[in-house]
């Protein structure tokens, strides 16, 4: 059996955060992936300045374009359509494409490591058993040579909302606390574009429509040469989790595509990816020595969507419990995550409050000091305590 420092399962944002960090603090580590890099992963991949500031180094060699406004829409119509905008002569969002974003951070990664840290990645087919014990955990896993046993003190699940990893810890049933949302996007050439479009609808700002389904809204997000688009939902209803996800589907996009760019995505051939996102791990709570980062521990924002903060964060603070050197590794990382956890248990409930009353929401956007805190919020991370205090102070 072949021995590291560190096991990771999944070489995207929050696996590459953990190994980079780990190899800089001298671990070895092994990094674990299914896909041949670069690969396609459906996201809309807007970096907002909490995640620049969050990154260990500069992604502007992969940024195509930075955004300095956010246009919050309910525009079922042009007639009906009414806006919010946020705007800041900072960068609020850089514009990058995930494919190419998440092969440049593992080129990072991959060449990471001091006083005899480093990261080694290898392709896999897939894990066959997670075996834990007091001092260590036994990862059994499928490559194309055939099956091999790894051992080592920590295991790191990064692999995403539908990894192996969270599954076979929970014996293949996913934990209570575990949720999911679902979005649907496509990828719209600006050279396809047969007018001008709308002012405040790209391809200089971002915008969010709250309009085309309940729990979730629509996006235009600019890039270098495309505008990607999408629908998704977010904070899906207790009562009706499977009917608010099957409420995202093909036709939706194509016709909320058709709406706001004037483009039938069937006649220009493109491509729509799907991806589920993993919610509820502000109620997560880490055990034994296998931990969970990112999608995987169900970290996406359910108010915004927003998933690579949160995976970078994460897989940050499963390095520092490890460096630690705690005993109780789970306990150190359950340290470590709280301050995310706190935020995303507040975003929750304001995804609820939002969500069933985006009418209200708007109503309450209209306040220049809340349209200031949503973008501090947003873009920088103001933590909840203090979201509340400049709320107070300003209303009481």
């Amino acid at each position: 059996m072949l021995s590291y420092d560190v096991l990771i399962a999944g070489a995207g944002p929050a696996g590459c955060a953990a190994a980079y960090d780990l190899a800089q603090g001298g671990r070895r580590v092994l990094l674990l992936d299914r896909r041949i890099f670069p690969r396609h992963k459906a996201c809309a991949c807007g970096l907002t300045r909490k995640t620049l500031t969050a990154l260990r180094y500069s992604v502007e060699p992969v940024t195509e374009r930075v955004c300095h406004e956010i246009v919050l829409q309910q525009a079922t119509d042009d007639a009906s359509r009414r806006e919010v905008r946020v705007r800041t002569p900072n960068l609020i969002c850089a514009m990058a494409v995930r494919e190419r974003f998440d092969a440049f951070c593992l080129q990072q990664t991959l060449a990471a490591g001091r006083n005899g840290g480093s990261v080694v990645l290898l392709k896999i087919e897939g894990i066959a058993a997670i075996r834990e014990g007091g001092d260590g955990v036994e990862l059994d896993v499928e490559t194309a040579a055939g099956p091999q046993t790894f051992t080592t003190p920590v295991l790191i699940g990064a692999d995403g909302s539908n990894g192996q990893t969270r599954r076979l810890l929970y014996q293949q049933h996913e934990p209570a606390w575990y949720a999911r949302g679902f979005a649907l996007e496509a990828c719209v050439p600006y050279s396809v574009l047969t007018e001008p479009l709308p002012d405040g609808d790209a391809p200089t700002d971002l915008v969010f429509d709250f309009a085309p389904l309940p729990g979730g809204y629509g996006w235009l997000f600019p890039k270098g040469d495309h505008i990607n688009i999408g629908v998704g939902v977010f904070a899906p209803s207790a009562e009706s989790v499977d009917i608010s996800l099957k409420s995202v589907t093909r036709l939706l996009l194509a016709d909320y595509t058709l709406r706001k760019l004037g483009v039938d995505l069937g006649a220009i051939g493109a491509h729509v990816t799907g991806q589920y996102l993993g919610m509820g791990g502000d109620s997560y709570v880490p055990r034994g020595r296998v931990l969970l980062v990112g999608d995987a521990a169900g970290l996406v924002d359910p108010l915004t969507g927003e998933g690579i903060h949160s995976a970078i964060v994460s897989g940050q603070a499963a390095a520092a419990a490890v460096l630690s050197n705690a005993k109780d590794i789970a306990s150190a990382y359950a340290r470590q995550l709280r301050p995310l956890q706190r935020t995303l248990a507040f975003s929750a409930r304001a995804a609820r409050s939002f969500y069933r009353d985006p009418e209200r929401g708007f109503r309450a956007m209209r306040h220049p000091l809340l349209r200031r805190i949503i973008l501090k919020t947003y873009a920088d991370g103001l933590p909840p305590t203090k979201l509340v205090a400049a709320l107070i102070e300003q209303f009481v």
